[in-house]
Parts: structure tokens; C-alpha cells; sequence
């Protein structure tokens, strides 16, 4: 399994990174990442979503749109994963469900090593049609003190499957739901940080998680982002930007 580490990436750069090595996967590749700025990140088709964006131009909030669908999220105080594998690997040719169900098992297993309660139960509650992605319950949940922890995503081509996420270590429940021109109070119980139950660090966290996808995609082999692969990046960075206004 290949490995690469990227922090503090602009949004763009973030999104076209995950498409680009995901095109060129040849074996399982776990990338994990942060944001340079704090940043929503729309699905595919949340194109036509309101944002309150005078209110994100004041707080440098940026605006994205994830290559994957579902729900508006805000990237602040958190650990991005992206998680890829060629269409010929044995896990691509399982639904969507039994992939997420692989990768959140991975992530459960790796937050349990952590000494941290969290459960993985299947979707629980009605879907709602909020646009925040940590309102809304989703399939193989995995939640801390019955709260969401983990929101993620999906891309499925003939060539290849993409899952990406975000593991939150603070909730930031008033930006967010001020982004999205939502009621604070109805996000406010319904997701949850990691610094809201132990003092995780972003290198602990990461350290489990290598650990928990090894011990079932096989030894790391660490990959690194080289000029070829960047101007491919650079190129396909404005499939990303944000139409809204």
C-alpha cells in the first residue's frame, strides 16, 4: 500500500490531488491531509447550494467542490483522509456500501487503538435534506458519545474508486452553520470532536490510521508527489473551484 502525507495544501490543489493520484493508482494509496485554510467543501452536485459568503470572505473561509457527492463540510481542525484503488484491486468491485463499510472499519479500528469509545453502527434516523454533510446520518456510521464523527465521500469510474473524509478534532458548530445559513442549534448535538473526549494528536491519529489500513491493504511503501505529478495537479485544479457566489 502506498502512503503520502500532505499538510496544509490549498483547497483546489487538495481536490485535484485525490483525483490525479486516483487516476494513476496502480495499488491501494492512503493520502492523509489538511487544509490551508479553513474551507466547505461542496459535493458534485451541490452546485446551486446558498452560502452565506460575505460572512466567509470576513473569516477566510474558502469555498470547494469535491470531485465526490454528498454534503457541504467545513475542513477547519480536522484530519482529511483520501483512500484509492485501481478498478482491477479485489475491493473496487464491491458496492458502494461494502466499500465504505472496508474503509470505516479501517478507520473504527484505528480510533479504537487511540483507547477511544467510538462505535460503527449502520444508518441510523431519517435522512434529512440538510445541505451539511454532519447533520445527516450516514450509512456505517462512526460515531463518539452517539454522535457523528466521521463524514465522507465517494467517486466510482471505470478506472478507479475514491473514498474521502474527515476525522474532526473540533466541530467549529457556529461557522459552520453560519456558512450554510443554518440554525447553530440544529448541528449542535449532532456531531462531535475528538478534543470534546481526549487530547488526540494529528500525529497519533495518523499513526493508527497507517497502522489499521497495513494491517489490511499490506506493508507501506511511502509515495511521494513529484513535478510530473504536480503540473498535472496544478492543471486540473480550477475543475474544482467553487461556482457559487
Amino acid at each position: 500500500m502506498f502512503l503520502l502525507k500532505t499538510w496544509n495544501f490549498p483547497a483546489k490543489t487538495n481536490m485535484a490531488i485525490d483525483v490525479v493520484l486516483a487516476e494513476m493508482a496502480s495499488q491501494p494509496l492512503l493520502r492523509l491531509y489538511s487544509w490551508a485554510r479553513p474551507t466547505i467543501s461542496l459535493g458534485k452536485h451541490q452546485k446551486r447550494i446558498e452560502l452565506n459568503r460575505e460572512y466567509m470572505e470576513k473569516a477566510g473561509i474558502e469555498c470547494v467542490v469535491r470531485p465526490t457527492g454528498g454534503r457541504a463540510v467545513l475542513h477547519w481542525d480536522e484530519l482529511t483522509y483520501a483512500f484509492m484503488v485501481p478498478s482491477s484491486h479485489e475491493l473496487a468491485k464491491k458496492n458502494l456500501e461494502d466499500f465504505h463499510r472496508t474503509i470505516s472499519e479501517r478507520i473504527f479500528s484505528a480510533l479504537r487503538k487511540l483507547d477511544l469509545p467510538v462505535e460503527i453502527e449502520p444508518r441510523k434516523g431519517q435522512v434529512t435534506k440538510s445541505p451539511a454533510c454532519f447533520e445527516s446520518p450516514s450509512m456505517y456510521e462512526i460515531t463518539l458519545n452517539g454522535k457523528k464523527l466521521v463524514g465522507s465521500a465517494q467517486m466510482r469510474t471505470k478506472d478507479f474508486v475514491l473514498e474521502h473524509g474527515s476525522i474532526l478534532f473540533r466541530t467549529h458548530v457556529e461557522e459552520y452553520a453560519r456558512c450554510l445559513n443554518l440554525d447553530p442549534a440544529s448541528l449542535k448535538d449532532k456531531f462531535i470532536g475528538l478534543e470534546e473526549v481526549k487530547d488526540v494528536s494529528l500525529e497519533n491519529l495518523s499513526e493508527k490510521l497507517v497502522e489499521s489500513f497495513g494491517e489490511l491493504f499490506g506493508p507501506i511503501e511511502y509515495f511521494t508527489l513529484n513535478c510530473e505529478l504536480l503540473n498535472r495537479v496544478y492543471e486540473r485544479e480550477d475543475q474544482f473551484a467553487c461556482p457559487v457566489s
